[in-house]
């Protein structure tokens, strides 16, 4: 009786169910089972049915139960009898009499659907975390650029109050300096007619006087050493006029570098923004550089002066500081019909390989902590960038390095609609 309800039992379980034989065979499946797979003679092969991919694990797994009899769960396709392929969580269980596996008990539970809302939510786990990771790289852009964009503003502040204090200093020293300069011409005048005057004197004494007053009159100005305070004096208004001519250079470099007075887009000489930028920063170069000019004849490029000075600037301080002890810095200028070039090359440590990528990247530096932003090269880029143009990069660890900024002519036209 208990057999006969446990056969109808399983017969009309809502899940499949089989009955596998020690050599793999499908010997008794539920109405289940053979709705399913459409199946109805027995006995026949266990991976009949089975997805192609799976019959091998399926050999595998009931010759393990038959090795080694034991409960065994396995997740396989099942081929409908429309020939459509869903997902099962396959269970098995050695029947055993006394010591002896006589037969295999199979339950099949179909996953198909959870499986799908599995991949689904693989699938938008997936989805997720790329649109976090495009947004934490959106993020990490934007940040880098708004870091980038604030220290450009904080630099053409910095460039602005130069270019007032230059303003300012021309103002104030140019006026005193002036009349200085007056002065010592003045002087010099004088002091020649003082000198003309004490010729014609001695002369007349020579001619007039006694001998006695012409020896009293020599001594005198031997011992008040006249003819050598004469001489000195021209000397000390030459030296403080060459001194002044330098001081007024100085105001006039200063100006031009920052040409605070003239921040829209203009034609200049790059050469002459090379020199107002050394002779700034000269003190930072003169005691380690010895500087090689190779200047072409160029004609004037249309650009942003300002700027562009602060790219030479930038590129000249750091070749310095390529440089331990002493070294050179080369800069060469030419043009063509395509363009205007500036190469400023040093003979210092050189830049590592692995490093020249990075370069131009914002905070990037070589430089130990609190010697250098990291914005100096980058900041160069943009500008140069701006002008249409391009820096080139060639470098041997222990030969030097040479930068090479490339403006063409007609990059000028970019500029001017980004203005």
């Amino acid at each position: 009786m208990i057999d006969a309800d446990f056969s109808r039992l399983a017969e009309s379980a809502p899940v499949l169910l089989a009955s596998f034989d020690c050599c793999g065979q499908v010997i008794w499946a539920n109405g289940e089972w053979r709705s399913y797979t459409g199946i109805e003679k027995f006995p026949v092969a266990a991976t009949t049915a089975v997805h192609v991919d799976q019959q091998p694990a399926l050999v595998k797994v009931l010759a393990q139960m038959t090795e080694t009899p034991k409960k065994l769960s396995r997740e396989l396709r099942l081929q409908r009898h429309d020939g459509e392929y869903r997902w099962f969580q396959l269970l098995l269980a050695p029947c055993q009499d006394a010591e002896n596996l006589c037969g295999i008990a199979a339950v099949l539970f179909d996953l198909t659907d959870a499986k799908m809302i599995e991949e689904q939510m693989m699938e938008l786990n997936d989805s997720l975390e790329e649109m976090v990771e495009e947004q934490t790289r959106h993020l990490k852009q934007a940040n880098e650029e708004l870091k980038a964009t604030q220290s450009q503003m904080l630099q053409n502040e910095k460039m602005a109050s130069i270019g007032q204090l230059a303003a300012g200093v021309a103002h104030e020293i140019n006026n005193p300096l002036g009349f200085i300069t007056s002065n010592f011409n003045s002087l010099g005048r004088y002091l020649h007619k003082i000198h003309e005057f004490l010729d014609v004197q001695t002369r007349t004494i020579k001619a007039c006087g006694s001998a006695e007053d012409l020896e009293r009159v020599q001594a005198l100005r031997k011992k008040l050493k006249i003819d050598y305070l004469l001489e000195d004096s021209q000397d000390l208004i030459d030296e403080s006029l060459d001194g002044a001519g330098r001081v007024q250079k100085i105001v006039l470099d200063l100006k031009s570098f920052s040409r605070v007075d003239r921040a829209e887009v203009q034609a200049a000489d790059l050469n002459e923004c090379l020199d107002s930028t050394i002779s700034i920063i000269w003190n930072e170069l003169k005691y380690k550089v010895t500087l090689e000019k190779d200047y072409g004849d160029l004609d004037p490029l249309r650009c942003l002066p300002q700027q562009l000075n602060q790219v030479f600037m930038n590129i000249l301080v750091n070749a310095s500081h390529a440089i331990e002890t002493q070294g050179t810095i080369k800069i060469r200028t030419w043009q063509d019909d395509e363009a205007h070039y500036v190469a400023i090359s040093d003979n210092g440590s050189g830049i590592p390989e692995e490093d020249r990528e990075k370069i131009f990247e914002p905070f990037f530096t070589t430089k130990d902590v609190g010697k250098g932003t990291g914005l100096g090269m980058s900041i160069s880029y943009d500008i140069v960038k701006k002008h249409g143009g391009k820096i080139e990069l060639i470098s041997e660890c222990g030969v030097g390095t040479t930068f090479t900024l490339i403006f063409p002519h007609d990059g000028i036209k970019a500029l001017e609609e980004s203005s």
